[in-house]
């Protein structure tokens, strides 16, 4: 009997997307283990905290493509690992890339107290591989008044990049792969 999970089902999806999205398919000799279990460590999703859902939302579905899984009150869990006030008001949202898969990211919004912002270096920057135009993704961005911190055309692998800071602070760029025989 085979006993399909979750996690066994996100591996499967991650064999065949993954080597695509990293090296454009020229990788797929190296693939990874076939089972979950042997991965160590396996990174399942990050997750990052927002003022507003529903402005996050409006960029990461929206804008960028992602699909919401879930949205849902957070738990006491969450509080506990974001050393969220308990008083504070949260909800949760799991967005996938991929139709069936759950939870690429998540997104935790806290209501009811201040978020720290960042005023420096940015401690993380999210990767994210996008197929829409360059020009297309810039004039979105510009019209939900983000900050772009550049537009770049960038070589090995060939790819074009956007550099911009969301509503909350988070560092993001997204990446457009030339690939040979497609229209970049």
């Amino acid at each position: 009997m085979i006993a399909l999970s979750l996690r066994n089902i996100f591996f499967g999806l991650t064999l065949v997307f993954i080597p695509l999205a990293a090296h454009g398919g020229a990788h797929m000799a190296n693939l990874p283990p076939t089972n979950l279990s042997d991965v160590d460590p396996f990174l399942h999703r990050p997750n990052f905290v927002v003022a507003d859902m529903d402005r996050a939302l409006r960029l990461y579905r929206d804008i960028i493509g992602f699909k919401v899984n879930v949205l849902m009150p957070a738990s006491e869990l969450m509080n506990n690992i974001f050393e969220i006030p308990l008083d504070a008001q949260t909800r949760i949202a799991f967005l996938s890339s991929v139709d069936g898969e759950f939870g690429n990211i998540g997104i935790t919004e806290v209501k009811g107290i201040d978020l720290p912002q960042t005023t420096s270096i940015y401690p993380t920057v999210w990767i994210i591989e996008i197929q829409r135009e360059i020009d297309e993704m810039v004039s979105l961005l510009e019209a939900e008044d983000l900050e772009i911190k550049g537009v770049y055309d960038l070589q090995n692998p060939d790819r074009m990049e956007i550099v911009f800071t969301d509503h909350d602070g988070h560092r993001v760029l997204l990446m457009r792969l030339n690939r040979p025989g497609v229209k970049g």
